[in-house]
This record gives structure tokens, C-alpha cells and sequence, in this order.
């Protein structure tokens, strides 16, 4: 292995060789890191048992990771893995690069049509969709205000398409139903967030349907039976609103599987818009447990986004052109495991596949004990952008207070009625 490796793959990699774990060999980095001695000595006991998991004999990786998660290994929480400057900063490099970029136009060989990246505040007057998706609880405020916006443009109410039931890593849980929006799947958390804002019923549940889609591909089969369902083979622009460093492979995995399903004649005419919002870039800004660069941010861009459009060999993808994966991400995907696999680890940086597994354990581990998707946090985090949304429609007259609270209970004619009549004012 070339590139040098983190602390954390280090004392793992030690246990898988059965080698003495000395902390002064590990010291400076793990001080570095922020940590002190005693948490080393906590960060080892749970390396060796993720450890002893993999070795026992019917080990499944789903099953170690619920094993894991409800095993007390030591008195004291395993340790975080925390990244330093500079890795925070190519995480954040990383998610720009999965963003498109307002402007951009992408073409596959193979596929005859364009992908196109445009501000999300100024879309094309004959979208007919927006897709709200990806998990992300953030996802649906951009589509929020985009959609108010495309409205007082086009005076059109562009249908809504929610998706999701929850990850296929089994970190998501929608089960209490005391909370206000993360509750039943993502797409009923997504549906909330508009009704929210007091958007018609009539709107806001016109393409809803029973979710059962968890991963990519579940979302692409989903999206064609919708398209399919209410347009027929007639030719749909839809923007797809998820965490923007999701657009890029969204661009390599549903256009090579639209296309395959066009020349099978399953599903046609479907076009893809990539509506441009940045992240900010300060981390102190990113309120969201998702955006969080020492929690599941780096899982989220360096261990699935930015890493799925590299692996195109025999995979059911078009080629994005990235080239050679960069040596920067190198050390930081393994310990980002926590949506993805230990294979992605193994293909693009050359870990162990062990040691890969041992360390998406540990991240699996880490993601529990710290509730990266705690449900009562993450619905707090929602209702905080719910209000700083309704507060942002309100001052730009693209709704009113009043509408917000009645007009779910409307008809859609009465309230684009009342809507166009509000923005006009």
C-alpha cells in the first residue's frame, strides 16, 4: 500500500497481523487526532472485538453489525474517528466535485441525451417534476423554495415525486411516531416538509405511493414506475433534488439504466436536471447531522458519492471521466464505510479486506453511539429549517402566513388561485 494510512487502519491493521499494540507507536497521530491515552486503549478493545466478530464462525457483516451495535465492549464510548484540517478540507473538495455545477452539460457515450445542470432557483419553464430524494433531511428545502420560485415564474405547479423508505444499511429508523417529520420513511418525512409549508394536499400527495425504495436502484425502478404511471412515453424534464454530492452519481447510474430501459422499451423519455445549490463550505454552519464532517459527512461524499462514479469497471454505470481516484481520498475511505462496503475500500484503496470490514464495524458502532440519525435529533434539526424556510417564503412574498397554515386543506385550484394572488401582492 502506497499512500500512508490513518491511526485508526493502523491499530486495526495490527490486530489482524496479531501484533503488540504499543501506544507510543501510535501516540503522536492519535494526540493529533485529539484523543487522549485512555481512549486508545477503548479504541483497541473494540478494534479486537470487531475483530473476534469476523472470525466467529456463521459472521455475516449485517449480522456483526447488529451484534456490535448493542454489545457494551467497555466502560468507556468508542472513540470517534476525527479528521484532521486538511482531510476536512478534501471532504469538502470531494463533495464539490460530486456537485453539478449550474451550466454544466453531460453527455455519454451511448446515450442520447443531456444532463443538465442549472440554477435551482431559475429552472426551465417546461420542467414537469421535481424529484425529492437520497435521505437527506435537508433535501427537501431547496425544493421547497425552488418550487414556490418556479411557480410565481411559470405560474405552473410542477408535480412532486417523493422517494424513499429508509438506507439499506439499517442506520435510519422512522418508527416513533411522536415526531413531527422523520416519521414513517423518507418519503413521509419529504411530504411533510412541503405540507409544511402549506402546499395543497391535492399537490403534495398526487404522485405518493407506497415506498419500499432503500438504494439506488430501488430509486431508479421507483422513478420509472411513477414516470411511467402518469406520463406515459411522453418526454419529462425532472429535477432531482437530493445532497448535491449525490448528482454525480445520479448522472452515471440512472442515465445508464434509463437508457438501458429506453432500448428495452420499459420506460422512455426521461431527461434529467441537476438543480446547482452549494453546501456551505463552513463547518460550523452545517447544522444537519448529515453535513457533519466528523460524522457521517465523510460516509456520505468519500464513502458512497464521490466513490461509486471511480468504480465503473463492470458496474452499471457510464464512465464520468474522473480518471485515476485520488490519493488524498485514499485515507479517508475506509474510515467512511458506513453507507457503503468494505469491497468499495479494497477496489479503490487498496485496503484489506479484513481490516475494511473491521473498520465499517467500528463506524457502524460509532454512528449508534453518537446518533448520527438519531430520530428525535434529526427531527429537530428539520423543524429548525422548516421555520428559517417559512420565514424566507414569507419575506420574499412567495407565500403568506396565512396560506402556510391553511392551505394544505385546500384545493389544488384554490390554492394556486389564492397562491398567485399572495405572490402578486
Amino acid at each position: 500500500m502506497s499512500h500512508s494510512i490513518s491511526v485508526y487502519e493502523k491499530v486495526v491493521t495490527a490486530i489482524c497481523q496479531d501484533r503488540e499494540i504499543i501506544y507510543k507507536e501510535y501516540a503522536r497521530e492519535w494526540r493529533r487526532r485529539g484523543h487522549d491515552k485512555e481512549e486508545f486503549a477503548t479504541y483497541v478493545n473494540y478494534a479486537r472485538y470487531a475483530n473476534e466478530l469476523i472470525n466467529e464462525k456463521d459472521f455475516t457483516l449485517k449480522g456483526a453489525i447488529e451484534k456490535a451495535k448493542q454489545v457494551r465492549v467497555s466502560n468507556a464510548p468508542i472513540p470517534e474517528f476525527l479528521f484532521l484540517p486538511s482531510e476536512k478540507k478534501t471532504i469538502l473538495r470531494a463533495e464539490e466535485q460530486g456537485r453539478i455545477k449550474a451550466g454544466e452539460v453531460i453527455k455519454f457515450k451511448g446515450y442520447n441525451r443531456e444532463i443538465i445542470g442549472c440554477n435551482y432557483t431559475k429552472l426551465p419553464e417546461d420542467t414537469d417534476a421535481f424529484v425529492v430524494f437520497s435521505g437527506h433531511p435537508g433535501a427537501a428545502s431547496p425544493a421547497v423554495y425552488a418550487w414556490f420560485k418556479h411557480f410565481r415564474h411559470t405560474q405552473k405547479a410542477v408535480k412532486l415525486i417523493f422517494l424513499g423508505l429508509k438506507d439499506n444499511q439499517g442506520n435510519s429508523d422512522f418508527s416513533d411516531s411522536s415526531l413531527v417529520y422523520n416519521v414513517g420513511s423518507e418519503q413521509e418525512m419529504y411530504r411533510r416538509y412541503f405540507k409544511a409549508m402549506g402546499v395543497s394536499h391535492e399537490i403534495v400527495d398526487e404522485c405518493i405511493s407506497e415506498a419500499y425504495d432503500i438504494s439506488t436502484e430501488d430509486n431508479i425502478i421507483r422513478l420509472a414506475e411513477i414516470k411511467n404511471k402518469i406520463w406515459g412515453d411522453k418526454e419529462v424534464r425532472s429535477v432531482m433534488f437530493g445532497y448535491p454530492v449525490y448528482q454525480t452519481r445520479i448522472a452515471t447510474e440512472f442515465a445508464w439504466s434509463f437508457a438501458r430501459m429506453e432500448k428495452e422499451g420499459k420506460c422512455k423519455g426521461v431527461n434529467f436536471i441537476m438543480p446547482s445549490y452549494k453546501p456551505s463550505q463552513n463547518e460550523y454552519e452545517r447544522y444537519f447531522s448529515y453535513d457533519n464532517l466528523n460524522g457521517i459527512a465523510s460516509d456520505i461524499i468519500i464513502g458512497n458519492c464521490t466513490a461509486h462514479p471511480y468504480r465503473i469497471k463492470g458496474e452499471p454505470r457510464f464512465d464520468i471521466g474522473w480518471g485515476k481516484y485520488p490519493e488524498a481520498y485514499k485515507k479517508i475511505l475506509p474510515l467512511s464505510l458506513v453507507y457503503s462496503y468494505p469491497n468499495v475500500a479494497h477496489e479503490l484503496a487498496g485496503t484489506d479486506m479484513k481490516v475494511a470490514t473491521i473498520l465499517k464495524i467500528l463506524r457502524a458502532i460509532q454512528h449508534k453511539t453518537y446518533g448520527y440519525e438519531q430520530p428525535k435529533k434529526t427531527d429537530k434539526q428539520i423543524s429548525y429549517n422548516v421555520l428559517a424556510m417559512r420565514r424566507r417564503l414569507i419575506d420574499e412574498r412567495l407565500t403568506s402566513k396565512e396560506l402556510i397554515h391553511i392551505g394544505y386543506n385546500l384545493s389544488k385550484n384554490e390554492y394556486l388561485e389564492r397562491l398567485q394572488a399572495c405572490q402578486r401582492w
